[in-house]
């Protein structure tokens, strides 16, 4: 009996629960049994809904079980056939890498002789391109060299209409270097406007306009800062104005190198300008003194050689040093012979400083200007050396200065010195000629005061 009252308690308890939680939230909760037998029917009934319950979980369980197990072995078939399946695409993987590396070697030992074709090609296309944009024949057909550089850099073989390209260009360069064409173009002048210009081209070497030549950078037709050599450009209008036959031109083989630095080329007066100095400069100036005198000796001299002859045809003194000679004779011609020839020989030689005067100067003007030039020379290659001492050897253009003012003074001595001797020796004759004449007079007359003496 008290078990039954635990299990009916037990029962009841969890009728209760299970009801309760059925009932809405908020309703009256009313006893489950009232009496004992009451509660026996619930436990009862409870009993059986609880094994039912039981046994619909255990169902479920199981259903769920085999559900759960199909997917098991659903998924572990799928995972089989995905293993099978790696394990094909990797056999396949590998069959395809060897059979990918047996044709790489195929393809290299087929194509070898093609590359070094192509690269030969593409060697050639490169250097063509290059020569054809600094061609003077590109003057005429600009952006020639496009397609070919085109070719020389490409990462792919190139295509047959590619090649004859190449070989097009390179056949047409031959044939435009054998032709004289006219063409107009612009041009871009020294003051860097462009010029429209009738020009023509000699073959690949030269470029001329209007008695002038031109030169060709690969992208623009200039105007030189300045004309070549007279003996140069004086063709260019023949040349220019001939209809047939022959004509001389000078050619530039280096295709405007030579041209270009032909204008560089300094002129004597430049030279002397820029490396001179102050050697040079003095060396000018004593050559300009004594050129000045010199002039003005050959002024006075001949002036006088004039008066000393109109004065040998007349009687009478002038005032020229002849005429003072015959003065001297005029005034003294009752002395004896001995006397009068000291008189004259002493008026002689008053008139000789007169006549020589500043002559020596030239000639020592003539001697000083070497030696200046020689002082240039010794202090340009001190410079040269200087130098060399702080820069090396490396670079000639840093003694190309040193030396050019060295052998510059030293032309300009020789220079100097050359006209100065000259006209030294010619003034100096003159003068040693008057001398002379006086003498002569001289000793004339006291030949004719002798004879008159003794009649």
């Amino acid at each position: 009996m008290k078990n039954l009252l635990i299990a009916a308690v037990l029962a009841g308890t969890t009728f209760s629960a299970v009801a309760a939680e059925q009932q809405p939230t908020g309703a009256v909760k009313k006893p489950a049994a009232e009496t004992l037998d009451q509660l026996l029917k619930l436990v009862k009934e409870n009993k059986i809904k609880q094994d039912n319950f039981n046994k619909e979980r255990e169902a479920r369980f199981l259903r769920e079980r085999n559900n759960q197990r199909a997917l098991l072995n659903a998924a572990k078939d799928e995972q089989r056939r995905e293993e099978a399946r790696t394990d094909r695409l990797k056999a396949q993987y590998e069959a395809n890498d060897k059979k990918l590396a047996e044709l790489e070697e195929q393809k290299f030992l087929k194509a070898g002789s093609l590359g070094e074709m192509i690269g030969v090609v593409r060697q050639r296309a490169g250097n063509t391109a290059s020569s054809l944009k600094r061609s003077m024949v590109s003057a005429q057909f600009p952006n020639r060299h496009q397609k070919l550089e085109q070719l020389a850099q490409a990462k792919v073989f190139p295509q047959i209409p590619e090649i004859r390209s190449l070989w097009v260009e390179m056949q047409n360069e031959m044939t435009e270097q054998g032709k004289v064409v006219k063409f107009k173009t612009d041009i871009i002048n020294t003051e860097g406007r462009k010029e429209p210009r009738d020009i023509v081209r000699v073959g690949a070497f030269n470029l001329i306009s209007s008695g002038e030549y031109l030169v060709f950078d690969g992208e623009d037709i200039k105007q030189l800062t300045r004309a070549p050599h007279a003996r140069f450009t004086s063709l260019i209008d023949d040349f220019q104005g001939a209809t047939a036959g022959f004509e001389a031109l000078a050619l530039d083989p280096s295709r405007g190198g030579i041209l270009t630095q032909e204008v560089k080329r300094e002129s004597w007066p430049e030279r002397v300008q820029n490396y001179a100095g102050p050697v040079g400069t003095a060396i000018g100036v004593v050559l300009l003194v004594g050129l000045l005198i010199v002039v003005e000796r050959l002024i006075t001299l001949m002036a006088l050689r004039g008066k000393m002859a109109a004065q040998a045809k007349s009687s009478t003194p002038g005032n020229n040093p002849l005429g003072r000679i015959m003065a001297v004779y005029l005034a003294n011609k009752d002395d004896d012979v001995e006397n009068l020839e000291l008189k004259l020989d002493e008026a002689v030689l008053k008139e000789t400083p007169k006549i020589e005067t500043r002559i020596t100067i030239i000639k020592v003007f003539a001697a000083v200007a070497p030696l200046m030039g020689l002082l240039g020379t010794v202090t340009g290659m001190i410079e040269t050396f200087q130098s060399i001492t702080l820069y090396g050897t490396g670079d000639p253009k840093i003694m190309a200065g040193g030396i050019s003012s060295a052998l510059i003074t030293t032309v300009l001595g020789i220079v100097a010195a050359l006209p100065l001797i000259l006209a030294h020796s010619f003034v100096s004759g003159i003068s040693k000629g008057l001398v002379h004449m006086l003498e002569e007079q001289s000793t004339g007359l006291i030949a004719q005061h002798q004879e008159e003496s003794g009649a």
